[in-house]
């Protein structure tokens, strides 16, 4: 039997699409065989910890539920979406409402304005719309006004997605040209943000994202002053993530490729570009928009909150169904390695409350045994087996054991076993070099190769390299930790490209130092953590969870246009060239 404590939200049965409305603070239990329903009433009693269910309806037809806590809900924030009506724009003001969020956003055509505030009543959303063009600066004003009273001076979430294109050679754009783009991309942006930001500082929790494009990353033929907007943006999300920090606002920026919304279709109608667009995307296909939208949404909620000045490309990625089976991982199988304790333990565990089959191995006993008996306490399906990832015949008992216990099929693999020996340069010896490539870059290679067959064979394959920002940036502790790490984010860009035709993605999560046995000797040196804290813009270390929910995020069939990325989990570190923070 499973039990959930529900919120107002709405189910539809999969065989009968009828609505199963659920009153608010009601609790529901259902039978997982279908034979029973029983519905309780009672009053909602206050808790440090808000309830979020995440659902599915699985091939037989029963619903089937699993609690989730508030990291994974956005019920009680607020948000602003610009150009809101269509697209990528409308998906992000959707994804957001189902997630809980009361939403306002803005257009400049009012038509589109009250066509889509008509549909999102008749789904049960929260959303009230304007109109602006936020190329002007009188308008946005009035925005922001109007967003501090319908949100009473408070405002969670900004998403700055409004923008357009004008695509021509660079010797061609005109004066106005140039002054329309940058008034509508990146001006509207900037200004944006500098009037939500006592509206973000009040709520407590801001997070600002601003909708780049992969025009800002690398070129493509969108136009230079397009391109120019972009890079803009992502470097502003750099420098507000530091700035804002102590203010508790984030700031992240999403690009995605060529997606199929409005504004792209007519260059897709295009044959050839269409073609050439195809081949040089990994997966064989533009995205939809709500491939996009779930990036914003992730990096929205409280388990994105040590994830800021990060510019993430949403290039690549598999078929997506519903909502509901885009946020759940059930029926999925994974295997983390070296999930007895800190970031690995975290990660068995998000994996485990999204419904995930999960196989753990560590090379403790002692510390795998523990966990297994507190993952059985709260149901999770965890098995475990002891493997030292060092040993190549270990590594290949290991996998036999998982392609027995899972069928041959394998969606998740999570390599996250690794060690640290911190040396000058100069004093590594030989046993050293060979002792951190095996532990942290050979176990992940093979592990990966001989994952392979099960991954593909699953239909939707997912590795995620545990990666550092010392294989990003230069930090104190060794060159050989460094260059495993450094290898590890190539490994996952090569294997993204590689392996994408077999429907696997690959991507390398990079942490800051986090709270767990590993990094301690580090923080238990009171300089050591003074001067890391002092570069860290949100000037603390980040927690095992924190890095644990965006490996799970990059699992989820929501982020399946995402591969080959790696992406820094460092409280705004690697973005900060330079900060500093004058005492009030």
């Amino acid at each position: 039997m499973t039990f959930m404590i529900m919120k107002t939200l709405c189910f539809f049965h999969e065989r009968s699409l009828a609505c199963i409305h659920c009153h608010p603070f009601s609790v529901l239990l259902i039978h997982n065989n279908g034979r029973g329903r029983e519905k309780l009433e009672r009053e909602h009693e206050e808790s440090s910890r808000e309830i979020l269910p995440l659902y599915l309806m699985n091939p037989v037809g029963t619903v089937s539920y699993t609690v989730m806590e508030n990291r994974w809900s956005l019920q009680g924030m607020t948000a602003l979406v610009t150009g809101g009506t269509k697209g990528i724009g409308k998906a992000v003001v959707e994804e957001l409402a189902l997630l809980g969020a009361r939403v306002h956003t803005c257009s400049r055509d009012e038509t589109q304005l009250q066509g889509s505030s008509h549909e999102w009543q008749a789904k049960g959303f929260q959303v009230t719309t304007s109109a602006c063009d936020v190329s002007s600066r009188d308008q946005r004003e009035k925005l922001m006004e109007t967003v501090s009273s319908l949100f009473q001076g408070k405002l969670n979430i900004l998403v700055n997605n409004a923008g357009t294109c004008i695509t021509k050679p660079t010797t061609e754009y005109t004066a106005e040209d140039f002054s329309f783009l940058m008034a509508t991309n990146l001006e509207s942006a900037f200004h944006l943000s500098q009037l939500a930001h006592p509206l973000l500082k009040a709520s407590g929790s801001g997070s600002i994202v601003f909708m780049s494009s992969t025009a800002g990353v690398v070129h493509i033929s969108g136009g230079s002053i397009y391109a120019a907007t972009k890079g803009a943006m992502n470097q502003l999300a750099r420098n507000l993530a530091c700035e804002w920090a102590s203010d508790n606002i984030r700031a992240n920026s999403v690009c995605p490729w060529f997606i199929a919304t409005p504004l792209i279709n007519d260059y897709l109608k295009d044959e050839v570009f269409k073609k050439e667009v195809e081949s040089r995307t990994p997966m064989g296909r533009v995205g939809e928009a709500e491939e996009v939208s779930s990036l914003v949404a992730f990096l929205c909620l409280p388990s994105a909150s040590y994830i800021t000045g990060q510019t993430i490309c949403v290039d690549g990625g598999a078929t997506v169904n519903s909502f509901s089976l885009r946020w759940s991982l059930q029926g999925m199988t994974a295997l983390v390695t070296g999930g007895a304790s800190g970031i690995g333990h975290a990660i068995v565990e998000e994996l485990a409350g999204f419904g995930a089959r999960i196989h753990a191995c560590d090379k403790s006993e002692t510390l795998l045994n523990q966990s297994l008996s507190e993952w059985e306490r709260k149901g999770f399906q965890v098995s475990g087996s002891i493997c030292d990832v060092t040993s190549r015949l270990q590594r290949e008992t290991l996998m036999q054991t998982v392609s027995s216990l899972f069928g041959g099929k394998l969606n998740i693999l999570v390599n996250n076993a690794g060690a640290i020996l911190t040396k000058p340069t100069r004093e590594y010896v030989a046993d050293d070099f060979s002792f951190l490539i095996s532990t942290n870059l050979e176990s992940a290679f093979h592990l990966s190769q001989l994952s392979h067959p099960l991954l593909k064979a699953s239909g939707s394959g997912n590795i995620v390299f545990t990666s550092s920002m010392a294989g990003v940036v230069s930090i104190d502790c060794g060159s050989l930790y460094g260059i495993t790490k450094g290898a590890l984010n190539q490994l996952a860009r090569n294997l993204a490209c590689e392996w994408a035709r077999d429907g696997i993605r690959a991507n390398a999560v990079a942490p800051n130092f986090i709270n767990t046995a590993l990094a301690q000797a580090y923080l238990d040196d009171a300089g050591y953590k003074k001067s890391l804290l002092s570069r860290t813009p949100l000037g603390r270390t980040g927690e095992p969870n924190e890095v644990a929910s965006l490996v799970v995020f990059l699992c989820l069939p929501a982020a399946s246009y995402i591969t080959g990325q790696t992406i820094c989990v460092d409280g705004g570190l690697t973005v900060n060239g330079f900060s500093y923070q004058p005492k009030a």
